[in-house]
Order: structure tokens, then sequence, then C-alpha cells
């Protein structure tokens, strides 16, 4: 990453002492603010990582800002209220609705082992904020269950195809409900298209791919594994119920979303016999976490955000802090930290999430994303059986894929 295209001398006239030099105070500290998200444990994480800055530049003070509920629109009106932190922590999909606010920045993309991470902070061909945790998907496997029904257990590095994943789900199911031990953990559409080999949009984020035929394949697939007489739970028997906890205790033998953050959850399971491998086909969309820099900073304030962001995207002794066995906010981004990352938990396969970093895919910048996500979700999950209703998906698919296209044509 090169700090000097963007780092901006505090040069001593009075337009730039307004601005940018204010951060610096009388002793030669220069203050600046972190926003973040997170739980209890992430926010430990993310406070252990600013501590390790600033034992390294003590010239430097970062003040944590953690919102703990309704993140992003809390972010948006301190933005428009002039009041920005210096650096906010930001997710790859919701980059686009905040890209305007964020200065552009230089990325080495050699500085990460995935050419996902650097490529997912680009918007309209610039970067606008800087990668510094990757949170891929794995599916979980209780092999107790597997043992039991005499099946091989899945590969630990190579992804079953979505019908060998089927197949498997409707042997490892028995019995009816509310007693019934599914094979597989409900699916979730948007995740479950890219493992098929779709996608929502095209490449370039322009085109609304929902009427292709693997769109009402994917929706399909769905509805035969929750039938009555399926391998998976519907949504209403899934509501209010935790995945995590059915697969520990044996109703549940697998689970294609398992996230990074409840890395810590199964290592705490003393006799559960849980094996992470990668998702089934195509793998799921990969979430990405950057550091956004605020536009309005200037000065020895743009300068100590720089540091900062360089420090946690790419210091091993940062990224090293992401994942312990008590807590876990993601998968790093560097090389250098792999190793630490396995360790953490060296009797899981946590070099499953490594499989998934190239495994997953990287969903479109889209402005208009949020809106259109909400749209759908409220047309697919009321309309179709993937939800409440009985229409064709087939038909569902295509209206609402005119729906979107409108939307991202500004119509």
């Amino acid at each position: 990453m090169k700090r000097s295209a963007l780092a901006l001398a505090c040069i001593a006239t009075i337009a730039v002492a307004a601005t940018g030099c204010a951060a610096e105070d009388s002793s030669g500290t220069t203050n600046i603010t972190f926003a973040h998200w997170g739980n209890n444990q992430e926010a430990a994480t993310l406070k252990a990582m600013v501590a390790a800055f600033e034992d390294e530049h003590p010239d430097i003070d970062v003040e944590l800002n953690w919102i703990q509920s309704d993140y992003e629109q809390k972010l948006q009106t301190s933005i428009a209220g002039g009041q920005a932190p210096t650096i906010s922590q930001m997710s790859n999909t919701s980059l686009p609705g905040f890209a305007a606010a964020y200065q552009t920045v230089e990325v080495d993309p050699s500085d990460y082992y995935s050419e996902n991470f650097a490529a997912s902070m680009k918007y309209d061909g610039e970067y606008k904020a800087i990668p510094f945790v990757a949170k891929p998907k794995v599916m979980a496997v209780n092999g107790a269950l597997f043992d039991a029904k005499g099946l091989e257990r899945p590969a630990a590095d190579a992804p079953m195809t979505t019908d060998e994943f089927a197949a498997t789900a409707e042997k490892l199911t028995e019995g009816a409900a509310p007693d019934k031990i599914y094979g597989s953990a409900r699916l979730w559409y948007n995740g479950w298209l890219n493992a098929m080999g779709g996608s929502f949009y095209s490449a370039d984020g322009t085109s609304c791919l929902l009427d292709e035929p693997v769109a009402a394949d994917t929706a399909d697939f769905i509805i035969d594994a929750q039938a009555p007489d399926g391998y998976a739970p519907t949504q209403l028997d899934a509501e209010g119920q935790d995945m995590f906890d059915w697969l520990s205790i044996g109703r549940l033998a697998m689970q294609p979303d398992f996230g990074p953050w409840d890395i810590a959850k199964l290592a705490a399971l003393d006799d559960a016999d849980i094996e992470l491998v990668p998702v089934p086909g195509g793998g799921a969309p990969m979430e990405i976490n950057g550091l956004g820099i605020s536009a309005d900073a200037s000065g020895a304030e743009l300068e100590a955000a720089l540091t900062f962001a360089e420090f946690v995207s790419t210091a091993p002794e940062a990224q090293d802090l992401l994942t312990s066995a008590e807590s876990s906010l993601g998968v790093p981004v560097v090389e250098e930290s792999i190793d630490s990352f396995l360790a953490a938990a060296p009797e899981l396969n946590l070099n499953a999430f490594i499989v998934g970093t190239d495994q997953s895919t990287i969903s479109a910048a889209v402005a208009k994303d949020p809106q259109i996500r909400a749209e759908f979700d409220d047309a697919i999950y009321s309309r179709t059986a993937l939800g409440s209703g009985s229409e064709d998906p087939a038909v569902v698919l295509a209206e609402f894929n005119e729906t979107c296209q409108s939307i991202l044509d500004g119509e």
C-alpha cells in the first residue's frame, strides 16, 4: 500500500490548520476516531488491535466508537451532520452506499493472498476502502451422524457438488417433527444461488440475472429440500432457532453457511464431533470488511488514518489478533498470519476458511443493492413456496428481474 499518494502534509496556513492539523494536540499526539460494529468479543478484538497499533505508534491516539445497533444508519447520520469518524469499518456489500463519503486510496493487491480482498474494496473503478478481515462461509458437519448412517464424511479440502449434497442430506434425514433430524440447515436463496453457479448481478453490476434458468433452478432446489418429506427445515420451522445449537446436539447433520464468527463457540464444545469443510458447489458469497477513511480527513489526521489502516490491514501483529479460541472477527487477509489463524483452534479444520476465500464469490458493487435485496426478499418469500406463497418461482423471478433492472437503470 502506497500511503504517499494520499498523505497530505500539514502546511502552516490558516485553512489547513482549521481542518486536518486540528487533529494534532499540543503534546504532538494526533487523534483519530474509529467507528465499528460487533458483539462484545468482536469489540474486544478490535480494541486489542488498536492497542497493538498505539504501542508501535505512541504519537497517534485512536478513539474507538463502538456502534452497537443500527450501525449504517447511525454512521450515515454522523456523516450527514458533519461528524464523520476519521475511519469506519465497512462491508464490501455496503461500500457503494458510502463511497462518496470516503477518500480514494491506493491498495496493492499483492499485499494479500487472495485477489478477492482488494477487488472487494473497489467501487466505480477506484479503491474506496482498505481490506482488513475476510468472512468466508464453510460447511459444518456433524461427523457422528455421518458415522451412524455409515456414510463417508465430506472431504476437508474439496467441495461436494450440490447434487451430492442433496443426496447425502436425504440419507441423513430421519424422523418427523418436532424431533426430526435434518440432513441440512435451512438453505437461504441468496447464498445457494452462488453454490448453484448463479449470480444476482452481472460482474459489472449493470444487469440483473434473476431471469436466467439457474435462478429458478435454485428456488426449486430449496423448495424440494424443505418439503414435508425433505431434508431441510422450512422458514417457519427455523424461525427463532439457532442452527448451530441443532448441529451441536445432533438434530442437524450439515450447516452449509457456517461463519468464522462461530469458531470460538465450536472450539468451546468438548464432546461434539463437528468438522469444517468447504461449502458445496460454487461456494457462498463472502463478506469482506474494510476501513474507509473520511473524505473530510486531511493533514496529520489523514496521515495518521492511513498509518492505522495500513497497520491493521497488513501488519502480522494486528492480523494475528483476528481469531483466537475465545473470539473470532474473521479470517486474516495477509499470508503471514494464516498460521496464527490455524493455530487458534488446531483441532478444527480452519483451513476450510482459507479454501473458502478463493472458492467464495464477491458480489458486484451495486449502490442500490440494499433496496433491491429488500424488495426481492419480500417478493420471493411472500409469493413462492420458499416462504408462505405458492406461485411459480420462475414467473416471480422473471417479473422481479424487470423491477431489479429498472432500479439499476434509475427508472
